[in-house]
């Protein structure tokens, strides 16, 4: 499929323009049609050839970082992130995993031997670093939707006022977002056998990408501390119309993790959880709880864990390698199978 816009190729090519300040080196950026990354670079020294399947992420932050380290990791090439600026605490982060980056300022970490660069603390002129905005499908209203697609692909095909049902949207949400979905060729049209969704993985990964950082923070009631580390063992949210996230979802699906933090949705005003669980309200507490914004048509069978989709979002926003390596098994056991493709 390529790149989105001219403009990610045009960012690369500018990233990559810093590198011929080393001696003997030279590059050149392809445009590639695959579904896992957005382009190529090939650094071309007098000892080889080194290629890189590039990320291309403007403004990248620490919400959507577990997801895009998750990506490079996923990729069949050397990854490699593209980005406009890296800060150089987060570069740092980048070289203690072996993350290979560049940014349209100069910064950037290479370490394919014998061949290393690694250079922070350099500035992008203000001008430069403005983002683009999410188009309307990955704005908070539009996630919901595509959230209710990913969990239902058949619903592509359902009557609108049936999906804007499902999705928990208004009616008229569901056109606009529909149509961008389409101009990503997402949804597809098959004649007399009507629309399919197409292309999930990409989709799936947008929208984890987008979620913490679009849909996330309007969800959050607040954060609150309860008397004892290990509350959530004894704590049923069953009949509390309440659900586990995060870390102490993904403890529950795949017996790997120790939570460190919890994570609530509820559907409901808290109180009644609140109070059962002695759960004190403070900025810093190790328990958050947000909205619960999917429909009964997205819930997860498991009567008290939100869908997995939701936890595998909220363990990559984390950035933890540890929770996002429990992201890899989670999607691994339960989120393949929404991105097989018919």
């Amino acid at each position: 499929m390529g790149l989105r816009h001219t403009a990610d190729l045009d960012l690369a090519r500018a990233a990559a323009e810093h590198l011929t300040n080393v001696p003997g080196l030279n590059f050149a950026v392809e445009d590639q049609a695959h579904d896992r990354y957005d382009a190529t670079l090939r650094l071309h020294t007098n000892e080889g050839v080194h290629e890189f399947a590039l990320k291309i992420k403007r403004g990248l932050t620490t919400q959507v970082l577990g997801a895009v380290l998750l990506q490079i990791k996923n990729l069949p090439l050397k990854g490699m992130v593209v980005t406009d600026y890296m800060n150089p605490q987060m570069a740092e982060r980048f070289r203690e995993r072996d993350i290979p980056f560049i940014d349209a300022a100069g910064n950037a970490y290479i370490n394919a031997h014998p061949l290393f660069i690694y250079i922070t603390g350099r500035k992008l002129a203000a001008q430069a670093t403005t983002r683009r905005l999410p188009t309307r499908a990955f704005q908070p209203t539009g996630l919901k939707l595509v959230f209710a697609f990913l969990c239902h692909p058949e619903l592509v095909n359902a009557p609108y006022r049936e999906i804007a049902q499902a999705a928990q949207v208004a009616l008229g949400t569901v056109g606009w977002v529909i149509t961008d979905l389409k101009n990503m060729g997402h949804p597809i049209e098959m004649g007399k056998r009507g629309r399919r969704l197409a292309n999930k993985e990409k989709l799936l990964a947008r929208w984890v990408e987008a979620y913490p950082e679009q849909l996330r923070p309007k969800l959050i009631i607040g954060r609150y501390q309860a008397p004892e580390h290990d509350w959530w063992q004894r704590a049923p949210l069953h009949t509390l119309n309440a659900y586990w996230g995060g870390e102490v979802a993904a403890a529950k699906l795949t017996q790997y993790l120790k939570p460190e933090f919890v994570t609530i949705y509820t559907t409901k005003a808290p109180e009644q959880l609140l109070l059962q669980n002695k759960l004190r309200k403070t900025p810093d507490g190790d328990v958050e709880i947000l909205k619960a914004f999917w429909g009964d048509e997205q819930k997860w069978p498991e009567g008290d864990i939100a869908p997995p989709l939701v936890v595998y979002a909220d363990l990559l926003a984390t950035a933890d390698p540890r929770n996002i390596e429990t992201a890899r098994m989670i999607y691994e056991r339960e989120l393949t199978r929404l991105i097989r493709e018919d």
